[in-house]
């Protein structure tokens, strides 16, 4: 039954649903209106029959035997009426039969009712023939002296025959109810799903080709609108996310061809100069510097790659910032030497963050040997230390020319470059930003960039401080 139901068009199960809580609340409603009418048809029969025992004790007397009498007569002194509209029985303490005025002879009774077997006041409904239900109560009273037991009769005919037309009506008109009601859960079904199929069949025709398209969206404000606006917003991903890929696939293949042209072309010229030996080590010189650089390619694509999808681990322990920037700037005292370049050390003894020390020095590497190649020389590089508002700065300020505000956002991508024919002049590749940017990401901080043309730029590493 569950498969039977999950292959059903979401039309017909909503039409079923509609029908079936229609079903539900009218059965349910129907029940409720039976009881009451029940128990307010019972309660005026009750009402009557207490009203019929008021009058029939005051009217019930003994003679001089000591047989009991009931004294009304009719308006023209026969007691017709009287006999038709009062039914009860007189019954002694001790269960004995004293009076009965029934609408029958008593020769014509089949089935009597026993003598009452509780001397309190009592209701029930008894079957006295096929179809003959009557409310029955039982009442002490006294006659004189006497006590008695008086037993009262109404006929349940014509409560039964409304409770029976009740039935009938709900009957005959639960159907119908049921019917209007899967209709109108179909028509209902149908035009809410009008936006969904319009969204199915858009949707079907999006590819990779023309990611640009969209869902529409009828009414942003309702679920469907929502949903709509959801999808719309993962298709923008996704096409943000191919044009990424594009881009990176094009300007990765325009890095790898450029070493591998230059390795394919020395190699060439090394063949036609293959008996001079200064000149094939100088060759074989070219060749391996164009193989380190390709190496170094490689390897900053895997480790952008390992970043991007999780699984480089991070392992944290206290780091030292002053210690820190100490080591970078051992490590690139060489290449600022090259250009007269001084890198200066300043700011807070003893700052300590909770970091993965390889990354964030990777990072803080990347950031100044950025500063070193573009800064121009006899000019000074600073790395300043710092903490504020619960965060541990790095600034890496150099004297160089600047960025442009439009390239601020721009310049961690990778392969990005504001000026390309520097950038590949210089040996960069574009992607030593963009890994200082996801280093530091992974740590749960960010890299901040100000700068403006010809007045140099500060890099700035915040992270939370230990």
């Amino acid at each position: 039954m569950k498969n039977w139901w999950k292959r059903r068009t979401l039309k017909l199960r909503l039409t079923l649903w509609y029908a079936g809580a229609t079903a539900v609340v009218l059965a349910v409603f129907a029940w409720v209106a039976y009881e009451v009418v029940e128990h307010r048809l019972g309660a005026e029969l009750d009402r009557q029959l207490r009203i019929d025992f008021d009058i029939i004790e005051a009217q019930l007397d003994k003679d001089a035997a000591g047989q009991i009498r009931w004294l009304v007569r009719g308006a023209h002194g026969d007691e017709g009426y009287a006999r038709l509209s009062a039914w009860f029985e007189v019954w002694s303490e001790d269960k004995q039969l004293l009076f009965r005025h029934w609408p029958v002879r008593d020769a014509d009774i089949k089935n009597p009712l026993p003598a009452p077997l509780e001397s309190s006041l009592r209701f029930y409904t008894v079957e006295l023939e096929h179809n003959l239900h009557v409310r029955v109560m039982e009442r002490p009273a006294r006659v004189h002296e006497l006590g008695v037991m008086v037993r009262l009769f109404r006929d349940e005919t014509d409560t039964r025959r409304t409770l029976t037309q009740i039935v009938e009506v709900f009957v005959l008109a639960a159907p119908l109810a049921v019917l209007l009601a899967a209709l109108g859960g179909y028509f209902v079904a149908r035009r809410s799903l009008v936006p969904v199929v319009a969204m199915a069949e858009q949707a079907r025709k999006i590819t990779s080709e023309n990611l640009t398209e969209r869902l529409p969206i009828p009414n942003p404000h309702d679920e469907l609108g929502q949903l709509a606006s959801v999808f719309n917003q993962t298709l923008q991903r996704l096409e943000n996310s191919f044009a990424e890929l594009k881009r990176f696939t094009a300007d990765a293949s325009h890095e790898l061809r450029t070493p591998l042209t230059a390795l394919r072309t020395v190699g060439e010229v090394a063949l036609r100069q293959g008996d001079n030996p200064a000149a094939l080590r100088e060759t074989i010189g070219s060749m391996l510097e164009e193989a380190q650089r390709l190496n170094d390619l490689i390897e900053s694509l895997l480790t952008l790659a390992r970043m991007e999808s999780g699984k480089l681990s991070i392992k944290r322990e206290p780091v030292k910032l002053d210690e820190l920037a100490k080591e970078v700037r051992e490590n690139l005292n060489v290449l600022a030497a090259e250009k007269q370049q001084t890198i200066e050390l300043s700011g807070d003894d003893g700052l300590t963050v909770a970091a993965d020390r390889l990354l964030l020095r990777q990072a803080l590497t990347n950031i100044v040997h950025n500063a070193v190649r573009y800064a121009p020389p006899q000019t000074r590089i600073s790395i300043r230390t710092a903490g504020r508002d619960g965060n541990a700065w790095i600034e890496v300020a150099d004297q160089g020319p600047g960025v442009a505000s439009e390239h601020h956002t721009k310049l961690f991508e990778r392969f990005y470059r504001v000026d390309k024919s520097r950038s590949r002049a210089g040996g960069g590749h574009g992607l030593g930003l963009a890994i200082a940017k996801r280093s530091v990401e992974q740590q749960s901080g960010r890299i901040e960039l100000e700068s403006e043309l010809g007045k140099g730029s500060v890099f700035r590493i915040v992270l939370p401080s230990a």
